[in-house]
């Protein structure tokens, strides 16, 4: 059993709690630190986990480590302040988006400044099965050397993240070049509702060319209503020298140099949006690790970093290295700068992780 604790009530902390509720046998929510009764009373009702607006609750519970899960404004003296406080910390995206904080966390964590320095960041995007078994058929070999990919699936520092597992960049510095336009789209979705009126509004899509220094090279382009809206695609494209993927199709080279091409096959429930199953040429390269639970693929992902979360605190490997975390938050920050500066290059600098 992983018992953990929720700082936080908003919409990423109900992804945890969603969680806990279909998982009840793994994951056990022990606490959840709400900043008001309101808050709290809402979280009880709906959810009938223990709640409080007190740390001190919060730390009699015990949790194995807690979830931060409060405004990005908030998230890295959050993070700081339980880590001091001597509890181990699973930090939402990101710990902090300016680049001096992120420099004292990496500095403190190295040097063992905080009562606990047991601080993680809960990417998740390479959990989701359908990345997951992309990436394995690209570090397979099949499509040779990965060498360039264009992405418009997720933002900022999740696409860096995505990007580092197909490419291999580790942490190569990177030149950013490119522009942000606004551009006219039909609202149809938000995070809570469904939208009908058929207003036409203008939205930020960025285009991006990301160099690195290992000869690789990504092609960025995202606008935010890809996360929700059904009329804007989400896709991805990634290029080796014996082939390519692209979404769930694989091209590739066979060992005679013939061309040849198969679809990776993903079994889905569709009333849940669960991932049954993805296999390629006859090998399962997924199966629910929690058994079928119907969670989709970002609360599968999630649970799965909660569970390397937990063998992470109980001394093994970081479920997510802290250092690419920390690079993916930076490498954000010169993508925000080249889309605002269009077409003036941003090239990385030196920070103390690298």
């Amino acid at each position: 059993m992983i018992r953990f604790g929720v700082l936080g009530s908003g919409y990423r902390a109900s992804l945890y709690f969603r969680i806990a509720k279909a998982l009840p046998e793994q994951f056990e929510i022990c606490m959840v630190l709400c900043h008001s009764e309101e808050s709290a009373c809402r979280v009880k009702e709906k959810f009938d986990f223990p709640v409080t607006c007190k740390d001190e609750d919060m730390i009699n519970s015990k949790p194995d480590f807690v979830v931060s899960a409060v405004t990005k404004t908030l998230m890295c003296d959050t993070v700081e302040k339980w880590l001091n406080i001597g509890i181990p910390v699973l930090s939402e995206t990101p710990v902090s988006l300016d680049n001096g904080r992120l420099f004292q966390v990496w500095e403190n964590i190295k040097n063992n400044n905080y009562t606990c320095n047991k601080l993680q960041v809960a990417e998740q995007y390479a959990f989701y099965p359908t990345y997951d078994a992309r990436i394995q058929i690209v570090k397979s070999g099949l499509i040779g050397e990965p060498v360039s990919m264009t992405i418009s699936c997720m933002h900022d520092y999740h696409a860096v993240s995505i990007i580092r597992e197909f490419l291999d960049t580790g942490i190569n510095d990177v030149n950013v070049i490119g522009k942000a336009y606004q551009m006219k789209v039909t609202d149809t979705k938000t995070r809570y509702e469904i939208l009908t009126k058929g207003d036409v509004v203008s939205k930020e899509e960025k285009h991006l060319i990301m160099e690195y220094d290992n000869e690789k090279t990504a092609f960025y382009d995202f606008m935010s209503d890809q996360y929700r809206s059904d009329i804007r695609n989400r896709f991805i494209n990634v290029r080796g020298t014996r082939g390519e993927i692209t979404d769930n199709m694989v091209y590739f080279l066979k060992d005679n140099n013939v061309a040849a091409s198969e679809k990776m096959d993903v079994y889905k429930d569709e009333e849940t949006g669960e991932i049954l199953a993805v296999s390629f040429r006859g090998r399962k390269l997924y199966i629910p690790p929690f058994g079928i639970c119907g969670l989709g693929e970002d609360e599968t992902a999630v649970a799965r970093v909660l569970a390397g979360m937990k063998k992470y605190v109980d001394g093994g490997e970081e479920v997510y290295p802290l250092r690419y975390a920390l690079e993916d938050a930076y490498t954000a920050n010169l993508m925000t700068t080249a889309a605002g500066n269009s077409w003036q290059p941003q090239k990385s600098q030196n920070r103390p992780w690298k």
